[in-house]
């Protein structure tokens, strides 16, 4: 070229900043100032170059050719060199820079507005980008199409979908509705996926004049974002129909889907269509392909789809590997714990020289991890010059894995020292490994360190220390934790096993209210959890509640539910309702038919559960330690002495259960009943004399208070205090006996023992209110009236208190007269009072009931026209027509 004018320059500088390739245009740049003096850049020049500069990256370069502006003076800067100054500032990172440029300018123009709020959203600053835009309104800025674009993607990244709505009606507003610009309707589909409101996702594609491929996609990938796998299928074959083409893209999405539901034929259809036009040479698709078959098999593996993978990667045509295909590689042979090929695929990185891929490095440590070689990851690991959060995270997640708490610990202190923040993967490892060494204190301090950082309200992380606190005895604080995330991504089931491990039966009704209002999603084992927080006889209506709200979701057909079900029932004192529940199950399994076993012999009824012990070993199913200290109960309720004891001598050999000391207990307790007094002794000193506790000795004297015996009751009392000196209620009753047998002296060394009683209680509950009655209060008025009342009416049909119950007295304090004083009968006064008529009086007293209340009740159920049921510390008491369902042995 002859001359080169300064239009000559700026037009070929300005083609290559636009068109390509850039760095051509700052060549340009340097050519023009080193050439002829007379042709000297103005204000546009400076503009195309520093526009280079942020296209690039290039700060250096930049601020070099701000400070030759600043040498040109304030009169030099126009309006579109200032726009360029803050576009350079802000694309370099530099948004301080770029704020005091642009607070600097006097009248800001669209581009320099446009370049600070992309800067903000860039750079993951979304509410300031937000507030950018805001003031763009307020002051009246002219709106453009890359705006709205930018702001959109702000209440993407947000999640903030009212806003967004909001913005998307100033769009119409302003002109930018469907139809007006493509690539800004894409946008809005992708913010109402990225929202999860997929109505207003399919309202704004079905509105497009013009549907793209990147329409499409949008689509796709929106469903699969959001779990609707088979609607993102659906779609797909209408874009084939209608479309007839896809790219890697759509492939990558769609493979997600088949996945994610496990569809190994859908999968082998797209790979054909994958080979049909050409895409195995793209590596985004084939790397989505090989993670669609590693996905697939490890949710249904064989030995052919096992080898799929690997034929996969060696028909590939072409010599070369990439770092997301080897890392895929890799996976697959962690998923089959195959050692062998991960050593081959390890030696083949090398080779390609992709072995300092981070991604590669990860899945390597990942890979020896789960093959059981955390010392061959952490040699992995060693070698890295600059570990990144990724590696970090694989190695302690591996440790982890095999066990080594403390290391893992020790790694994630290392990585602190280092400067490296942790993510979701780290936080979670080591939670997990504070729970596992069950250092309280350790995961305190990560939870602080949690709060610090931007997992807070990270749902993997807030459900792990959910479980870390419930598993270290701590269930109020993971109760706290549920504010940080939303009802529907909080872990019920561990929440509900933390309470049930406190005890905390109140708490597990709050929660299931909770997990009614918000169809939080709760697995059979939780099922059975909540039925067995009902296993009382004042929950009933509860556990009731609980079994209508679980059939409405459909969670009782599973035969865990169905157990926790007969056990609630069972635990109400509604053996009948307990019957029918195992009748209609549709699948009884071994522990449904010990579930039901158990409740007939604690509600009376051992010959029932003979027969179905029977029926149980006709069917083949399994019998456990459970089920075969219920039939030794039966067996000694009814008097089947030798059908006991032939039982415990072949249940190793015939059962395969080792006899415990409640099996033995069983045993003497049938001896016991039976009379056969000096059977029990042989048994307890010749058969089992290693395995004689206090538990025996209980059971000893239980039997003794049973039939009345008054040596036997006094010779179990004596070793059982041999044992544990400290027993209050032993102390007491070997103090009556004593007295009994005329040894005053004795008697009078045992009392100085204990001083006094404590207070017990019994509960009722009324229009799901509970009420408890104590025995150092006073009852009201009405309460203290009915009693009377009772006990007037009882003397008038000539009932006469039993005083022949020494041995089971103890517990309570004396009265005089009918024996109404009890808190079981105020309970039973108050339900007489406050329960419609006929209807059951349900009652669980925290000790054992007296000989006094249990004649006084079975008396009653004479005349009171309802059904009397006490649960004490023994067994459930069913009174009906003048009998007691413990047929008076308790």
């Amino acid at each position: 070229m002859p001359e080169r004018t300064l239009i000559s320059w700026t037009i070929l500088m300005s083609g290559y900043a636009r068109h390509g390739p850039t760095k051509e245009a700052l060549a340009l740049f340097k050519e023009m100032l080193s050439g002829d003096k007379t042709v000297r850049p103005d204000p546009f020049v400076y503009a195309v170059v520093l526009r280079s500069c942020g296209e690039m990256r290039e700060l250096g370069f930049g601020k070099g050719v701000h400070g030759q502006v600043l040498k040109k003076g304030e009169a030099f800067l126009d309006g579109f060199l200032e726009n360029s100054l803050v576009n350079m500032y802000s694309s370099c990172g530099l948004l301080e820079d770029a704020v005091l440029i642009f607070d600097g300018i006097e009248k800001p123009g669209l581009v320099a507005w446009s370049s600070m709020l992309s800067a903000y959203v860039k750079h993951g600053l979304e509410k300031e980008g937000l507030n950018v835009f805001l003031d763009m309104v307020f002051k009246g800025i002219e709106l453009d199409a890359f705006v709205f674009s930018m702001v959109i993607k702000a209440c993407s990244n947000l999640e903030d979908l009212n806003l967004g709505i909001q913005v998307h009606g100033l769009m119409v507003k302003k002109g930018f509705g469907k139809g007006c610009c493509l690539f800004l309707d894409n946008s809005l589909m992708d913010f109402y996926a990225k929202c999860k409101d997929l109505k207003g996702l399919r309202r704004a594609f079905d509105r497009l004049y013009e549907k793209d491929l990147v329409s499409w996609n949008t689509l796709i990938m929106g469903y699969v974002h959001n779990f609707h796998y088979l609607e993102a299928l659906r779609n797909f074959r209408i874009l084939m129909r209608e479309v007839c083409y896809c790219d890697d893209f759509t492939i990558a999405s769609i493979l997600k889907a088949v996945s994610s539901l496990h569809d190994k034929d859908y999968g082998r259809q797209l790979h054909g269509y994958i080979v049909r036009t050409g895409l195995l040479s793209n590596n985004y698709a084939m790397c989505s392909l090989l993670d669609m078959y590693i996905e697939c098999i490890e949710h249904e593996s064989s030995y052919h789809w096992e080898k799929l993978p690997l034929k996969l990667y060696v028909g590939l045509e072409r010599g070369e590997s990439n770092g997301f295909i080897m890392a895929s590689m890799l996976k697959w042979c962690s998923m089959l714990s195959n050692l062998h090929n991960g050593k081959l695929f390890h030696s083949l990185a090398k080779k390609l020289a992709v072995d300092s891929d981070p991604y590669v490095i990860s899945t390597l440590i990942d890979m020896y991890s789960k093959c059981g070689m955390p010392e061959a990851a952490l040699r992995v690991f060693e070698r890295v010059e600059d570990p990144g959060i990724a590696t970090w995270s694989a190695l302690i997640s591996g440790l982890s894995w095999n066990g080594w708490f403390v290391e893992a610990l020790t790694c994630f202190q290392k990585m602190q020292f280092n400067g490296i923040e942790a993510n979701e993967y780290t936080f979670t490892s080591v939670i997990l490994a504070s729970m596992a060494l069950g250092d309280l204190r350790k995961g305190r301090e990560l939870h602080c360190k949690i709060l610090k950082t931007c997992y807070k309200s990270n749902v993997s992380v807030v459900n792990m220390l959910i479980n870390l606190y419930s598993e270290l005895s701590d269930h109020q604080q993971a109760l706290k934790l549920c504010s940080l995330i939303s009802d529907a991504e909080i872990s019920w089931n561990l929440l509900i096993q933390a309470c049930l491990k406190a005890n905390d039966k109140e708490m597990i009704h709050k929660l299931l209210r909770r997990i009614q209002s918000c169809s939080g999603c709760i697995e059979p084992i939780s099922v059975c959890d909540i039925f067995s927080s009902c296993t009382s006889p004042v929950l009933l209506h509860m556990g009731m509640q609980a079994q209508a709200y679980m059939t409405k979701r459909g969670l009782l057909s599973h035969p865990t539910s169905g157990n926790g079900l007969i056990q609630m029932y069972s635990g109400c004192g509604q053996i009948a309702e307990a019957d029918l529940v195992f009748e209609l199950m549709p699948e009884k399994s071994s522990l449904s038919w010990t579930s039901i076993i158990s409740a007939k012999v604690e509600h009376g009824h051992p010959s029932e559960a003979l027969a179905l012990f029977n029926d149980m070993r006709r069917r083949n199913k399994l019998v456990d330690s459970s089920t075969l200290k219920s039939i030794l109960k039966a067996c000694g309720q009814l008097g089947r002495v030798d059908e006991a004891h032939s039982l415990l001598m072949s249940m190793e050999a015939v059962y395969g259960v080792e006899p415990s000391e409640e099996h033995y207990c069983c045993i003497v307790e049938a001896f016991a009943r039976a009379g056969m007094l000096e059977e029990v002794e042989i048994f307890i000193v010749e058969v089992i004399p290693d395995k004689v506790g206090t538990m025996i000795w209980r059971t000893l004297l239980s039997s003794a208070r049973i039939i009345g015996n008054m040596d036997v009751a006094k010779f179990a009392l004596e070793k059982l205090l041999e044992l544990d000196p400290s027993d209050c209620f032993a102390n007491l009753l070997l103090e009556k006996v004593l007295v009994m047998f005329g040894k005053w002296k004795d008697a009078s060394k045992t009392v100085v023992k204990i001083k006094t009683i404590g207070s017990n209680s019994s509960r009722i509950e009324v229009q799901n209110k509970i009420y408890e009655f104590v025995s150092n209060q006073n009852p009201t008025e009405e309460v203290a009236y009915k009693l009377a009342e009772l006990e007037r009416e009882m003397e008038e049909l000539g009932y006469v208190a039993d005083r022949n119950h020494l041995l089971h007295d103890a517990e309570e304090e004396e009265y005089d007269g009918a024996s109404l004083g009890h808190t079981e009968m105020k309970a039973i006064a108050f339900g007489l009072i406050s329960l419609p008529y006929g209807m059951p009086i349900r009652v669980i007293k925290s000790v054992r009931m007296c000989g006094g209340c249990h004649s006084a009740c079975k008396f009653m159920s004479t005349f009171v026209d309802r059904e009397l049921v006490v649960k004490d510390t023994c067994t459930f008491h069913h009174f009906r027509e003048g009998k007691c369902s413990c047929q008076d042995s308790w």
